[in-house]
C-alpha cells in the first residue's frame, strides 16, 4: 500500500511515552498506526526515507477508537535535504510554512508528517499530535484525575480547530480536536 502521493505510508511509531498513562492498551493502535514504548523508531509499509532513524516491525496492535494520529514532528538540521530525501520515496511537499518561526514542510504519510529546520545535529522524531472526536475539556479533566500535566485546551494554528499539550512526557505529545470541529463563527 502506498501514501496519497504513492510514497511509503507510515504504520508504526516508537516514542518514550507510556501510552497506558492515558488508560489505553500497551501497544495502541491510533487510526492506522500501532504506538510502542521505546526511543523514538518509525515503521513505513513500503522502504523508510533514509535519515538515519531506527526502523522496526511493530507488534499487533490493540486499537484505540477515538483516537488517531494527526502528526508527526521530525526536526531535522535543513529543510531542503529532507524534502529531497522524502522525495527520493516518492513524497511530495503538500504545505511549506513556519512552525513557530522556523521553516517547516507538510507530507501525507497516512498521518501527517511534519518537518522542521531545527538546530538539531540529525533527524530527531520529536513528538506526536493526535486527534480525537472526544471533548478536549472532558479529556483533559479525566487526564488530570490520571494525574497527568496537562495545558488547557485553546485555538491551535490550524482554523476550527483546538489543542492541548500534555506535559512532563519524554517526548513532545498534544491532542488535537477534529478538523473543523470548532465553528470558527462563535
Amino acid at each position: 500500500m502506498t501514501g496519497v502521493e504513492g510514497g511509503p505510508v507510515l504504520r508504526g511509531l516508537q516514542m518514550p511515552i507510556d501510552w497506558t498513562i492515558f488508560g489505553w492498551p500497551d501497544v495502541p493502535r491510533l487510526g492506522g498506526v500501532t504506538c510502542t514504548t521505546g526511543d523514538p523508531m518509525w515503521a513505513w509499509d513500503a522502504g523508510a526515507p533514509a535519515f538515519g532513524i531506527n526502523v522496526f516491525d511493530p507488534p499487533h496492535g490493540i486499537d484505540v477508537g477515538s483516537f488517531r494520529i494527526d502528526h508527526v514532528v521530525l526536526l531535522v538540521p535543513e529543510l531542503s535535504g529532507a524534502i529531497a530525501t522524502l522525495a527520493r520515496v516518492g513524497l511530495d511537499v503538500r504545505l511549506r510554512m513556519k512552525v513557530n518561526e522556523r521553516p517547516a514542510a507538510f507530507f501525507r504519510v497516512g498521518p501527517v508528517l511534519e518537518v522542521i529546520e531545527s538546530p538539531v545535529r540529525e533527524a530527531v522524531i520529536y513528538g506526536v499530535a493526535l486527534t480525537t472526536e472526544l471533548s478536549l475539556e472532558t479529556l483533559a479533566l479525566e487526564w488530570r484525575g490520571r494525574g497527568l500535566n496537562v495545558g488547557n485546551p485553546k485555538a491551535a494554528m490550524q482554523p476550527g480547530r483546538r489543542i492541548m499539550t500534555i506535559h512532563g512526557l519524554d517526548a513532545g505529545c498534544a491532542v488535537m480536536s477534529n478538523d473543523r470541529a470548532v465553528d470558527p463563527r462563535t
